[in-house]
Parts: structure tokens; sequence; C-alpha cells
């Protein structure tokens, strides 16, 4: 058995994650197994808190996709050796998702950051792939025991599919046991509230942090910071839907002062003014149209 400090390892461990250094992932990872650490313990104690700090540095912007994919597939060469391994162990994840893109829709990209971010986060991932009909949905839900299913689209056509997934999750008796998350650049909130999901996520980090929160595992209290975030999330779903109504029109007008409403309060809890400037100015643009 070979010496290791453990402390160490599991921060360059992390750092390799951040930084995306697979070759450096699999040669500490396999020298922790040689020293008889815990396949447990190299996940929770190495691996994760460097996927923590790169969902953090991609919600501040200082991350973005192509970083996070280069982290994700270091973090996915650790998992290669450490998966065989955890199912011999009887090792529970946090939970268990189901994820994959609507039917009709062949975009994949965005789902597939989520779920590597997920399974980064410790969580257990069947991807459906693109093309999803809810009955697939529903059937690996059923297969693997999913807590969660995760849908994604990117064409504001196949939208629709989203409604008729949580209907066959409904039809199939597990909305008891399974909770429906969306997400896509065409969704907001308002549309995750019309369809009854039980949450929506407008990026990878944001549907790592509404997993956890719904399953109830590692969430800590929300920070301003984070709050001031939720809040120009809205403030921005609510401008994208006051925006396609008529100029004038009574619902184009109660969208913008929503959407002024939302970024006020973003702004009395000290989140970024550079963004809500952004939003203002957007917003005073839609007005003079």
């Amino acid at each position: 058995m070979a010496d290791i400090d453990t402390d160490e390892a599991f921060q360059e461990l992390s750092d390799c994650i951040i930084k995306g250094d697979a070759p450096g992932v699999d040669r500490l990872v396999k020298a922790c197994l040689e020293a008889e650490v815990s396949p447990g313990a190299i996940i929770n104690d190495g691996m994760i808190p460097g996927m923590d700090v790169v969902g953090e540095l991609f919600r501040t912007n200082q991350y973005y996709v192509p970083e996070v994919l280069i982290s994700a597939r270091a973090m996915k060469t650790g998992m290669a050796i450490l998966r065989p391994l955890l199912t011999e162990s009887g090792i529970e994840p946090l939970g268990r998702v189901v994820i994959g893109t609507v039917r009709g829709d062949l975009h994949d990209i965005g789902k597939n950051l989520v779920a590597m971010m997920l399974e980064g986060a410790g969580f257990d991932v069947t991807d459906t792939g693109i093309d999803t009909h809810p009955d697939e949905y529903v059937q690996e839900a059923l297969s693997q025991g999913a807590h969660i299913v995760g849908m994604s689209a990117l064409l504001t056509t196949t939208m629709t599919n989203m409604r008729s997934t949580i209907e066959a999750v409904e039809a199939a008796g597990l909305d008891d046991q399974v909770q429906c998350i969306i997400g896509g650049a065409p969704v907001t909130q308002r549309y995750a509230d019309e369809i009854n999901a039980d949450g929506y996520a407008p990026d990878a980090a944001s549907a790592v942090t509404l997993t956890k929160r719904l399953l109830g595992v590692g969430v800590q209290e929300e920070s301003p910071e984070e709050q001031g975030r939720q809040l120009y999330l809205q403030a921005r779903d609510a401008l994208q839907v006051a925006v396609r109504e008529e100029p004038g029109s009574a619902e184009h007008r109660g969208g913008l002062e929503q959407t002024r409403q939302l970024v006020e309060q973003a702004a009395e809890v000290g989140y970024d003014p550079t963004h809500l400037a952004r939003l203002t100015a957007e917003i005073e643009r839609e007005l003079a149209r």
C-alpha cells in the first residue's frame, strides 16, 4: 500500500477538476485507490468540491460552457474508474435523475452539460438522449427508480412535449415519487408554472441547485447573492415574455412593470448593478417601441 497525504491529494484532485486536467484526475484517483482510500471519500472530498467551484465560476460568469465541459469531462474520467467500485460497495448516490431532450427536439448541448454537472454533484444520471418520447421518460423513471425527470427543449415548437411528459408521469402514478424539472433557451418560470412542473432552471449550475433543493440534499440557506440572482433571472424571464406581446398592450405594459419590480427587488438585496442596468435599459427600449 502506497503512502499518501489524503488532504493534499484531495486538494490536488479538486484543482485538476477545476482546470479540466483529465490525465491528472486519472493519476490521482488511481493513486488514492492504491493507498486504499475509499471511492466515496475520493468523490465526496476530492472531486465534488472541485465541481462545486466550477458551478460557482459558471454562475458568476467567470467560466463559460467550454470551460465547464472540459471540467465535467475530467470529472467523468474519474467517475469511469470509481463507478464500478461504488456499485460493488453499495454506496448510494444523492438521488437518481432521468434527463433528456423532449420529443421532436434534436438539440443536446445544454442537456449534456446539465447531465455532466449533476453527475459531478453526486447524482446517478440516466441520459435518454434527444427526441425523447413521454413514455420513454416514464419507462426509464420506473426502471431506474428515479427521483427527478429533467426535460430540455431549444425549440418553442417542442416545448409542449414537456407538458405531455408531465401528464404521462402523472398518468403512470409517479407524481408522488418523481419530480419534473424543465429548462432550455425558450423556457421560463412562467411556462413551468403553466404546465405544473416542479421546477425550472435557467442554466446547468441552477439545475444542480434546484435538484438538491427538491430532494433536500446539501441545501444551505440561500445567500443574498443567490436571492438576487434568482430575482434577476425571474426579471429576465418576465421581459422575455413581455416583448412577445403587442407593443403598448396591457400585457406588454404589465410584463414590463413586473420586470421593473423584480429588478428593483434584486437591487435591494445587492445584486450586480451591471446586469440590472442592462435589463433596465431593455425595459426603456421596449417602452419606447
